[in-house]
């Protein structure tokens, strides 16, 4: 099986070391080839074959050179920054503080720039892929880009998403972000027909846009390392809570949510500790609610490795989103990658997060996660577990219980190479016909 690629960023384990194509497709039955929409080189063990398009390209094909050119993958980690560095880590800076005006622009670039179409045609001709796969979240540049895509090669199209991409179901009083969704929605209705079959993180989303847009869909999940603990050790004094990841999107609110239950509950000695483990910048109002007077010690970045030796050493695992308004229903469908990684450290899992939101929902669901729906239950629960240790330990097990029956490698590569191939017959077909 050939499978063609389509990704918005560069394919490098050292930028994303936490990358899900490397995830999926580690020791996958196929060849690879890829088409990405962003600088740097790539760096990984599973595919050799790249064609690369840039904004600084697209820009300068608005006047100019068509945009679009093969790359030779790099074999080191020197091209680590690469990816921060020109007009696009301008624009991403930038995108930070005006970000619906700076990925308009952007959009803008993308729409009016031109594609080398000959020299995609080759390099996907000379591949010959079976199917294209396209790992990313719906944008007016991707979008345009799939069709593109499809125009010059008639392969089935499957696509995956982890956000909220389309439709109204999210908040901002911009009028420009309003437009910017509408017109994205717009543009992924004219490209409905192009998908052989669409996965997503959620069951809701994928029920919906089957439902909506009559297109075939599944629920698709990272694997889990192939690390897993052999038993679940002890439980600390005090408990050992971790969270490891970004504070943004308001999650340090839930954080700081945290801080203040365990503050009450360590009044009269520490009994729960949390560590926090980001490569953030912390703000002065994030310090002032993220320091040791609330239990909270802040510890810097770790690597995966170094953070599977964390978990080792720890209690509980934790995964928060935030509950305010905007970022509630921007993360509604989102199911952090990091909550497979949760589930297999021979930690238990919490998850402090709205009820709608999907990474709860399905830890609920599974009974995998001590879940926590809203602030006021926080501090309960957290006694609930001082008095009742063994919960702690009875949760580990569930994690891992349900990391083993539900994302173990093998399981994840059966649904791929099932849907896979079934599309790859029905295509086919309908050739032959």
């Amino acid at each position: 099986m050939r499978i063609l690629i389509l990704a918005d960023e560069v394919w490098n384990d050292y930028i994303f070391g936490n990358g899900v194509l490397t995830n999926w497709f580690t020791n996958f039955d196929a060849e690879f080839a890829e088409i990405y929409l962003s600088p740097g080189v790539p760096n990984n063990k599973i595919c050799d074959k790249y064609f690369q398009i840039t904004d600084r390209q697209m820009l300068s094909s608005v006047v100019g050179k068509r945009a679009g050119g093969i790359v030779v993958k790099e074999n080191s980690n020197s091209q680590m920054m690469v990816q921060h560095q020109g007009i696009y880590g301008y624009l991403k800076k930038l995108s930070t503080t005006i970000h619906t005006p700076m990925m308009m622009i952007r959009d803008a670039i993308w729409c009016a720039g031109r594609y080398d179409k000959i020299a995609i045609k080759n390099f996907i001709d000379n591949f010959d892929p079976d199917i294209i796969f396209s790992s990313r979240m719906a944008t007016p540049k991707f979008l345009r880009f799939e069709r593109i895509i499809h125009s010059v090669c008639n392969k089935p199209m499957l696509a995956f998403t982890g956000d909220n991409e389309i439709g109204f179901d999210c908040y901002s009083i911009s009028p420009l972000f309003w437009l910017r969704r509408w017109y994205t929605t717009k543009m992924f209705e004219r490209n409905k027909d192009i998908y052989s079959h669409y996965f997503a993180h959620s069951k809701s989303q994928s029920l919906l846009y089957n439902r909506k847009y009559g297109i075939a869909t599944s629920v698709l999940y990272k694997c889990t390392s192939n690390s897993q603990p052999e038993h679940i050790h002890a439980v600390n004094q005090p408990i050992n809570i971790v969270y490891a990841g970004r504070l943004y999107c308001n999650r340090w609110k839930t954080l700081a949510a945290l801080g203040r239950a365990l503050k009450q509950i360590n009044r009269d000695g520490q009994k729960i500790v949390l560590n926090i483990y980001t490569l953030d910048t912390l703000t002065e109002a994030q310090k002032r609610v993220l320091n040791e007077n609330f239990s909270i010690y802040v510890k810097g970045g770790v690597t995966p490795k170094e953070l599977i030796e964390v978990y080792n050493h720890t209690d509980i695992a934790l995964h928060v989103e935030s509950y305010d308004k905007a970022n509630k229903l921007a993360t509604k469908y989102s199911f952090s990658t990091k909550i497979i990684d949760l589930l297999s450290s021979g930690c238990a899992v919490m998850a402090i997060c709205w009820e709608e939101q999907t990474g709860y929902q399905y830890l609920k669901e599974q009974d995998a996660a001590i879940c926590i729906p809203n602030y006021d239950s926080i501090e309960y629960e957290l006694k609930e577990l001082v008095k009742n240790p063994y919960i702690i330990r009875e949760y580990a097990g569930k994690a891992l219980a349900c990391a083993v029956k539900n994302h173990s490698r093998e399981a994840v590569h059966r649904q791929l190479t099932g849907i896979f191939q079934l599309v790859i017959n029905r295509n086919r077909r309908i050739k032959e016909l």
